[in-house]
């Protein structure tokens, strides 16, 4: 007996399809300018995250996958999540905090990277709340370093982190809780969460690229 996957809203992953174009292209130029070679790398790291993240689940949300190459991309999905966090973080840790205690951050936000992309690979049944919980947990690693981060980072560069952070833990809370179904059947909740994405997304670019255009080391 075959198993029946339940229909997509029209609009799921569409905008992450777009997104990914637009990222590869945002992030070629956000490379191209960094004026250093640690900014370059920093820059990439998150370049590449950011493409990644649109690209995987562009490709799961738009594609008609059998059961079993729907369970491989649902993995693929969820831990695209966690790289892009980490992502996210580095070039906040290296170019913005930086010292020891950008390293601290650093090593801290890519070990819970890493324990977000296991539980998405080896636990593909877990719970929305689970997964959506652990990505807030990782993505919110800043908490115990926001005095150095303030001192570190400019008022504007916090606020638009703060905001970005905001956008996706909403986006999660969305994700979790299954609402709000704005249009079933066309933009659900999972829409929701993709257009949120791309808001924190969006902000946290902002952020990147002035403190890549301001590096110096």
């Amino acid at each position: 007996m075959s198993v029946q996957v339940p229909e997509k809203p029209k609009l799921r992953g569409v905008l992450h399809q777009f997104a990914a174009t637009g990222a590869l292209g945002a992030g070629l130029v956000l490379v191209s300018m960094a004026p250093t070679h640690r900014a370059a790398a920093a820059a990439a790291v998150f370049a590449v995250s950011l493409v990644v993240l649109f690209t995987v689940s562009a490709t799961y949300h738009r594609v008609n996958w059998s059961l079993r190459g729907r369970t491989w991309m649902r993995r693929m999905d969820h831990a695209s999540i966690f790289i892009l966090i980490a992502g996210t973080y580095t070039p906040v840790a290296l170019l913005g905090i930086a010292g020891a205690t950008g390293d601290r951050l650093l090593l801290l936000i890519w070990a819970g990277a890493f324990a977000g992309v296991l539980q998405s690979l080896f636990w593909i049944q877990a719970p929305k709340v689970v997964t959506a919980a652990l990505a807030v947990a990782v993505g919110w690693t800043l908490v115990p370093y926001f005095d150095e981060a303030r001192q570190a980072l400019t008022g504007n560069q916090m606020t638009l982190i703060l905001a970005g952070g905001v956008a996706y833990t909403a986006g999660a809370i969305a994700y979790a809780l299954k609402r709000p179904n704005l249009r079933p059947g066309v933009f659900g909740y999972h829409e929701m969460f993709h257009a949120l994405t791309l808001v924190g997304a969006a902000l946290h670019f902002t952020v990147v690229l002035r403190l890549v255009r301001a590096a110096t080391v």
